[in-house]
């Protein structure tokens, strides 16, 4: 029986800002999927997103890969893509690749939202 691996669900906020919740491991399998998400986001006319990890169990470099992708979409800004509330092995992910320096990454999404109306 075929199932989805991830499934990736948008809130807008705004006509410009959205959230975009992942739910499942964000790796080889499911990165393109995550790409284009952030993509369409864009062509929307979205500019910031904030990405709720709190649901995904496991991160590997092609996952990695497409959060860098949706940070480059979005305009290069860490202002533009904030990370919320990823579980443990993302957190020691992000610090053991330093991109816990390239992403700005926050313990839930209100805290991010609330980030975000204060830039």
């Amino acid at each position: 029986m075929w199932r989805k691996l991830m499934e990736i669900t948008c809130k807008s906020i705004s006509p410009t800002v959205n959230t975009v919740s992942f739910n499942g491991a964000l790796n080889a399998r499911s990165a393109e999927e995550a790409k284009q998400t952030f993509r369409n986001l864009v062509e929307q006319g979205v500019t910031k997103v904030i990405v709720d990890l709190h649901e995904v169990p496991f991160i590997d470099s092609s996952g990695l890969a497409a959060l860098v992708s949706g940070l480059k979409t979005l305009g290069g800004e860490a202002a533009n893509l904030k990370l919320a509330a990823p579980q443990s092995q993302a957190r020691l992910l992000f610090e053991l690749t330093m991109f816990d320096r390239v992403f700005e990454i926050h313990d839930t999404v209100e805290d991010a939202l609330k980030s975000l109306n204060q830039s």
